[in-house]
């Protein structure tokens, strides 16, 4: 693990890290929201934007648009509207959306099980 990390590392300070590709890509596919979004579209296939915000707890409605267009802008989700009154949308992950969710999965399950102790670790640094 150590030399694929040297590998990619000594590839990147070469470059302009200022707009560094990896850092660009992750931001918009790390923060709190859009884990929350990826999972629970991993989970359900498809979902409606109310349906998806209620699963998401805490997200507010504008904060959900911006994240669901970002990942739609950047092919993760696919965004189908359905020619119905009222307008019917439907939000499902593309194939790049599902690889990411594959990719990211076995962090999310070690996050699960390490939460406990780093959490009762930050309950005796106060």
């Amino acid at each position: 693990m150590q030399e694929r990390l040297k590998k990619i590392y000594s590839r990147l300070s070469t470059e302009d890290l200022t707009n560094c590709p990896i850092r660009e890509v992750f931001s918009v596919v790390s923060d709190k929201w859009s884990i929350l979004i990826f999972f629970n579209l991993g989970v359900h296939a498809r979902l409606r934007f109310n349906e998806l915000k209620s699963l998401v707890q805490g997200i507010s409605s504008k904060i959900l648009a911006e994240r669901l267009k970002r990942l739609e802008r950047d092919g993760y989700i696919l965004r189908t509207v359905y020619p119905e009154v009222p307008v019917k949308v439907e939000y499902q992950l593309t194939d790049l959306g599902k690889g990411y969710v594959e990719q990211a999965a076995p962090l999310i399950i070690w996050i699960t099980k390490q939460a406990p102790a780093i959490l009762e670790r930050r309950k005796g640094n106060k």
